[in-house]
């Protein structure tokens, strides 16, 4: 079967994404477009929305784009499978349209949320590993049924973006457990859906279709999808997961206490546990591993790819050159601390009990010109930042699993900055696997198509067939003293912006 292929699709919260591979994972040909969001009036201006059909219509056109750059005839994929980001959210109707399309950053239904919150928020965490509720799709129903009713009433099935691109393509309603679960719809624990929260919070019957998990086959493509997305009659449709998720199984992380960071436009840490560990703060975020039997801990930095993708604008302008290499080279220029500049421009340590708005930027020891403040100090104190605030959260995880971090792994669009993967491993003191293949995730997705089509067993033994080898960077063991000084000044510093915050909000409040 040498000249068969498996082909994942990722729609992320920036654009879409096709990787093919052959069967031993490695990359064919790649395709992305960048997609943007509605903001309807009534929901402006913290509301977003897609079209589901233009949505649909850009991954159909990616997967003609895929097939033509790899050179393949159609009939040589064997499988397809999908990941997407999480918390997006799909409501359709009994005939399968879609009433609502709504990504991770459509944050209309912040009432409803914290109604949910005020009065069932502790239970609501404990059986879901979420909060706050405004975004998940529990508060997106009541939205809609204190908005519009009518549409309400039509509302049959709440699919994740991953599990509704299963839908388009195979026609069967399915609600993978990891998607599932970062939509806040599941009992984490248990993996199934809860009908203690279905009660509490007065979800409508049937909104949940059956429960299954990453490497299922559902079937095979629709004749419509075939024709749509150009891939041959008789493809198989594999069910994949949550684009982070997807992102661990891509690097191997899959054994307990081992970290996987996917650094794309959020820094994600997720730990793996061998059984789900609620933090009695409310603090982290509890979900299940594409591997059955293993959940994970997630203390998210926040914005990190986006934030730097901000910085090489500031810097370099509007150009689309690849912005890491030309950073990098600036930033190597520059010593272990940034001649005193601190950077606050995303990245930070998660806390999702008290969400609120934060102080930042960049922080200079004195005047600029008095110490010759350069683009390449600007460029290094984002990387540590980024590196500040990975470390901080991996403190989090630990505190809160009382496991140790035995391994840890970085992927994603970051992680094709040497410099910051150097700086990273320096600042742990350990080492770290870097995956400078961007699309970690999507080769994850890749994987699950492999199991769901019978090349491998299970997702374990397609991750040790499929998995790239990683670039193993070690710490410098001079550089790990001096930054163990740096890292406390950015977290005090960290703390002092924190209490500034809280002083402007107390001062707004009166």
């Amino acid at each position: 079967m040498s000249d068969k292929y498996l082909l994942a699709l990722d729609a992320g919260s920036s654009g879409g994404h096709v990787l093919i591979t052959n069967l031993q994972g490695h990359p064919v040909s790649f395709s992305q477009q960048e997609w943007t969001y509605d903001t309807p009036a009534e929901v402006a201006p913290l509301g977003r929305e897609f079209d589901a059909t233009r949505f649909w219509g850009i991954i159909c056109q990616l997967i003609g784009e895929a097939i033509k750059n790899a050179a393949i005839s159609p009939d040589e994929i064997i499988a397809v499978s999908s990941a997407s980001q999480r918390q997006g959210v799909v409501f359709l109707d009994k005939d399968g349209h879609e009433l609502y399309a709504g990504p991770n950053i459509d944050l209309r239904a912040l009432a409803e949320g914290f109604s949910i919150d005020s009065e069932f928020g502790k239970e609501v965490y404990q059986i879901t590993g979420h909060t706050p509720s405004f975004m998940f799709t529990p508060a997106k129903l009541r939205w809609f049924k204190a908005n519009h009713p009518h549409t309400y009433e039509q509302i049959a099935t709440a699919l994740s973006i991953s599990d509704w691109i299963i839908y388009r393509l195979s026609g069967e309603r399915i609600g993978e457990v990891t998607c599932t679960g970062d939509i806040g719809l599941i009992d984490i624990c248990e993996r199934n859906w809860s009908g203690r929260l279905m009660e509490m919070l007065e979800l409508p019957e049937g909104i949940c279709p059956q429960i299954t998990t990453a490497g299922t086959c559902v079937g095979t493509l629709t004749a419509a999808a075939a024709e749509q997305t150009g891939l041959a009659p008789g493809t198989l449709v594999v069910v994949g997961g949550a684009d982070t998720q997807c992102g661990l199984l891509g690097m191997g992380v899959k054994d307990e206490g081992q970290v996987g960071i996917v650094a794309g436009w959020s820094g994600s840490i997720q730990m793996v546990t061998a059984q789900p560990i609620i933090d009695s703060g409310c603090r982290l975020w509890t979900g299940c591993h594409v591997i059955g039997g293993r959940w994970i801990l997630e203390s998210n930095a926040g914005e990190s790819g986006g934030a730097y993708q901000w910085l090489k604008g500031l810097i370099f302008g509007t150009s689309n050159t690849d912005m890491y290499p030309p950073m990098d080279s600036l930033a190597q220029e520059a010593p272990p601390g940034s001649g005193g500049v601190l950077a606050f421009i995303g990245p930070m340590v998660m806390d999702m009990s008290r969400l609120r708005m934060s102080l930042g930027g960049f922080i200079f020891p004195t005047t600029p010109s008095v110490t010759n403040i350069e683009r390449k100090h600007l460029i290094r104190a984002a990387l540590e930042n980024f590196c500040f605030a990975f470390k901080a959260n991996c403190a989090q995880l630990e505190e809160v699993s009382q496991l140790r971090v035995k391994g840890m792994s970085i992927g994603g669009g970051l992680a094709q900055s040497r410099c910051l993967v150097q700086i990273l491993s320096d600042l742990v003191g350990m080492e770290v696997a870097s995956f400078e293949m961007p699309q970690v995730s999507s080769l994850g997705t890749a994987m699950c198509a492999a199991v769901g089509s019978g090349i491998y067993d299970d997702l374990e033994q397609a991750l040790e067939a499929m998995r790239p080898i990683p670039r193993v960077v070690e710490p410098d063991h001079q550089r790990a003293k001096e930054y163990t000084q740096c890292y406390r000044r950015w977290l005090t510093t960290a703390k002092c912006l924190e209490d500034l915050n809280e002083k402007w909000y107390e001062q707004m409040e009166l």
